[in-house]
């Protein structure tokens, strides 16, 4: 039936994302795969500005998986939640979120802008909404 083709849908789509999750966790250990994933993720961001008006449509699919990325890559709601606002709101695209965020992690840029993630950054989790009874 109909709805059981689109909860195998629902489901794949949910494999996808958490493999995906899992997979950026994964190279995001390593300071120059990050910094790859995050010019990455904001290129994607940037291609949404070069379609007028459909662009910014594509902007409410990619605003929260870019959120999401963030969090999991640095683990700072709020780098995460500035992710959300830039590629939410119009023309906002050309902003590098991802690798402001990376050069806060790792140069003086963070201490120049009170967001040090380097030290306040947290353990990754492949999926922030799973959590797991040891």
């Amino acid at each position: 039936s109909d709805v059981t083709k689109m909860a195998g849908i629902g489901d794949r789509v949910t494999s996808f994302v958490a493999g995906l999750g899992d997979r950026v966790v994964e190279l995001s250990r390593d300071k120059w795969w990050k910094l790859a994933l995050s010019i990455m993720i904001d290129f994607i961001g940037m291609l949404t500005f070069l379609i007028p008006i459909l662009g910014e449509f594509g902007d409410i699919f990619w605003a929260p998986m870019s959120s999401l990325l963030l969090f999991q890559m640095y683990g700072s709601p709020l780098l995460s939640g500035i992710a959300l606002l830039e590629e939410g709101l119009p023309f906002t695209d050309l902003i590098p979120t991802a690798t402001i965020g990376w050069l806060c992690e790792f140069t003086i840029v963070g201490a120049w802008l009170g967001l040090n993630l380097a030290q306040a950054s947290r353990p990754l989790r492949p999926n922030p909404r799973v959590t797991h009874l040891d």
